[in-house]
């Protein structure tokens, strides 16, 4: 079945079609909010919302991108709202809670961080800009689409994330990886 018949029949109710659509993603979209939150729990969650989400809003669909470019879309929406949840839920227990210092804070900077580590610790848009290109294999127009962004906006994103992941990571951390012989990589 193409793409195109698939979103049809889902857009029809079809549950046959839906549940084909699911199989054909979902692997990739668990991957892309465990990735981002860190967490089996959250993602499973999340993913859950992404699709209610997509078979509610299927018939918006305008296929100016690809339905998988759609529904990372979707899916990095919902792992940036859960975040602003966890960080307002944590402002409220931070405001009734003393003020205690986390453990191990001090010798956090001497530590070696591993690249997991690295990326749960940068800000949900650099995590999901990194994510979008190199777990996931976007190029720069899919990721605009994604991040509703312009493609030469994804490249100073994708710049600066990798920037921070660099300073994290330290000196083993290569930047050179995305440079092309004779130009831009866009």
């Amino acid at each position: 079945m193409t793409e195109e018949e698939l979103v049809q029949r889902c857009c029809d109710g079809d549950r046959q079609a839906q549940s084909e659509f699911y199989a054909r993603t979902s692997r990739r979209i668990y991957r892309l909010l465990l990735r981002m939150t860190g967490s089996e729990e959250a993602a499973s969650d999340l993913a859950q919302e992404t699709y209610l989400r997509a078979f509610a809003r299927i018939g918006d669909f305008d296929a100016r991108s690809t339905i998988a470019t759609w529904l990372y879309r979707i899916a990095v929406n919902e792992a940036l709202q859960h975040r602003r949840r966890l960080q307002r839920e944590r402002g409220r227990l931070e405001s009734v809670l003393p003020d205690v210092a986390a453990p191990g804070s001090q010798d956090r900077h001497a530590a070696k961080l591993d690249v997991a580590e690295a990326l749960s610790s940068l800000a949900p848009d650099d995590r999901a800009v990194l994510l979008l290109r190199y777990q996931e294999g976007l190029d720069y127009r899919r990721m605009a689409t994604v991040l509703d962004c312009a493609e030469g906006t994804v490249a100073s994103r994708l710049n600066r994330a990798r920037a921070k992941l660099g300073e994290l990571l330290g000196e083993g951390y290569a930047v050179t990886e995305e440079t092309r012989v004779g130009g831009h990589p866009i």
